[in-house]
C-alpha cells in the first residue's frame, strides 16, 4: 500500500485474472466445503487450494508479488526444514474451512495469530476479540494505518505489533522474520496462493479470507463472512454480539427506503477510488458498484468494467456526475478538489456535484471505508444519507457513530475524533 496509484493499476491486472481463472476453473463439490465448516478435530486432510482469483480491497497489495524466503532456514552452513505443526508435535488440533475452500488444521488454543496483506481485516478482529490480544504481528501496510487513525487510541498497543515479515505495498513474506514470531497461524487474503504455498511448505497454517465471496461485491456480506470465520478460527463469540446485527439492520433500513426509487430518481454517482498522479475511477465489478447502488445511485463508472481505471478529465465530464466521492485513500480533500488545488491542470469546476455542493471524501474510522471494515455498517449510512438526504434526513450520522464506537468497540470517540473519521486529510 506504499502507493495506491500503482496497485490500482495492478488491481485492474488481478480482475483479468479473475475473468479468466473462473472462466477456466472446475471445483468439485469435494474441493470445496462450506467456508466456516468445523471439521472433525485431531485430524489432518490437505484441501487442495481453490483458484479463484479474486481482486484486492483498496488500498491491498498487488496479487502477483514474489515469495522473499524460502521455507526453510539455512544456520552455520545447514539447512533446517520448516518448524513442525501442532498435528506433527502431537498437540490437541480443530479443522477448519476457510474461504478458499481449504481444510486448515489449527491448534485447539490459538494464542499467536499473524495477518498478512488483507490489511482491513486487522480491524475487524480488534473489533470480534476488543483487543490485540492473541496477535503476534501484522502487514506494514495495517500497522500504518492504524497509526494514522483512531484504532491507535481505540486498541493501545496495535500499531507497536510487529511488522518485519512483510513490506509495504506487497503481498510478499518474509518467512525468516514471520518464524521468529512463532504464529501458530497466518491469515492471508485468498486471492494470494504464492502466499499459501510458502506458508504450508513452512509449516504455518493458512487461513484464507476473501474479498470476492459475493458477486455484487458486498461489504456488508463479506464483513459477515469474516466474523463468521473469525468465530470458527477463534473457537469463541464476539465481544460484542451486536456487530453482525447491526450491520443487517442498517441494511435493511437503507433498502426499506431506497429500494422502490424510479431510475430517474436515483442520482447520477461517481467515486474516484483514488485521485492523486491520475483520476482513478471505480468500476462495475467493485466495492464502489455496491456502496452507490445499494444506497440508491446509479454508477457512472460501471462502464469502465475493470476493478479499477484510469480516466481523463473529458470523461468525467461526459459523465458529468451528480454525486461526487473522493476515496480517502487519496491525499486530497474535498476544498482542494472544488477549488482546483489538487492535480495541477485538472478542473472541476464545470462538474454538477461540484456546483451543487455534492462532493464528499468518504470517511476513514478504524480503516478506511471503502473496502470491508468492521466500519463498513457505517459507510452504508454515509452514502445514502449523502445520495439521499431528504429520504435520510432523520438519520443522525454523527450519533450514529459515536453509538456504534460505544456499543461495538466500548469507545467514547472525542469531538476531535469524530471530525477526523468524517474529514479525513491523510491518504496512504
Amino acid at each position: 500500500m506504499k502507493r495506491f496509484f500503482s496497485l490500482m493499476i495492478v488491481a485492474v491486472l488481478a480482475l483479468s485474472l479473475l475473468l479468466t481463472a473462473c472462466g477456466n476453473e472446475q471445483v468439485t463439490p469435494e474441493a470445496k466445503p462450506e467456508a466456516g465448516t468445523v471439521v472433525e478435530a485431531g485430524t489432518e486432510k490437505d484441501g487442495a487450494a481453490m483458484e479463484a482469483a479474486e481482486p484486492k480491497a483498496e488500498g491491498e497489495a498487488a496479487a502477483d508479488s514474489e515469495p522473499v524466503a524460502e521455507a526453510d532456514t539455512e544456520k552455520d552452513g545447514a539447512v533446517e526444514p520448516a518448524e513442525k505443526t501442532a498435528a506433527d508435535a502431537g498437540e490437541e488440533t480443530r479443522t477448519i474451512i476457510d474461504h478458499a475452500g481449504n481444510e486448515v488444521v489449527i491448534p485447539a488454543k490459538l494464542e499467536r495469530i499473524a495477518i498478512g496483506s488483507l490489511t482491513p481485516l486487522v480491524s475487524v478482529y480488534a473489533m470480534f476479540t476488543g483487543s490485540a490480544d492473541g496477535l503476534v504481528g501484522i502487514h506494514e501496510d495495517s500497522r500504518h494505518s492504524i497509526e494514522h487513525s483512531v484504532m491507535n487510541n481505540i486498541v493501545p498497543g496495535l500499531a507497536e505489533l510487529p511488522s518485519s515479515f512483510s513490506t509495504s505495498g506487497t503481498d510478499d513474506i518474509n518467512i525468516e522474520e514471520l518464524l521468529k514470531l512463532e504464529p501458530q497461524v497466518y491469515f492471508y487474503n485468498e486471492i494470494v496462493k504464492e502466499n499459501y504455498e510458502i506458508l504450508k511448505s513452512a509449516g504455518i497454517p493458512a487461513v484464507a479470507f476473501s474479498t470476492t465471496l459475493f458477486e455484487d461485491y458486498s461489504t456488508i456480506d463479506t464483513f459477515n463472512a469474516w466474523v463468521d470465520l473469525l468465530a470458527e478460527v477463534l473457537d469463541k463469540k464476539d465481544q460484542a454480539p451486536g456487530i453482525k446485527a447491526f450491520a443487517e439492520e442498517k441494511l435493511e433500513l437503507v433498502q426499506s427506503r431506497v429500494g422502490e426509487l424510479k431510475d430517474e430518481d436515483k442520482p447520477r454517482a461517481l467515486i474516484l477510488a483514488n485521485y492523486n498522479e491520475n483520476v482513478i475511477v471505480a468500476g462495475g465489478t467493485s466495492f464502489a458498484n455496491y456502496w452507490i447502488t445499494t444506497a440508491g445511485g446509479v454508477n457512472l463508472g460501471y462502464d469502465v468494467g475493470a476493478f479499477v481505471a484510469p480516466v481523463n478529465m473529458e470523461q468525467i465530464y461526459e459523465w458529468n456526475p451528480e454525486v461526487l466521492y473522493i476515496n480517502s485513500f487519496s491525499p486530497y480533500t474535498v476544498d482542494q478538489l472544488v477549488n482546483n488545488k489538487a492535480k495541477e491542470g485538472d478542473d472541476w469546476s464545470g462538474i454538477a456535484a461540484v456546483q451543487n455542493g455534492r462532493v464528499y471524501k468518504i470517511p476513514k474510522g478504524t480503516y478506511y471505508w471503502f473496502p470491508p471494515s468492521s466500519d463498513a455498517p457505517l459507510n452504508l449510512l454515509f452514502m445514502a444519507k449523502t445520495m439521499h438526504p431528504d429520504l435520510f434526513e432523520d438519520i443522525d450520522l454523527e450519533k450514529e457513530i459515536r453509538g456504534y464506537y460505544q456499543d461495538l468497540f466500548d469507545y467514547e470517540l472525542s469531538d476531535e475524533e469524530l471530525e477526523g473519521i468524517l474529514n479525513p486529510t491523510e491518504g496512504f
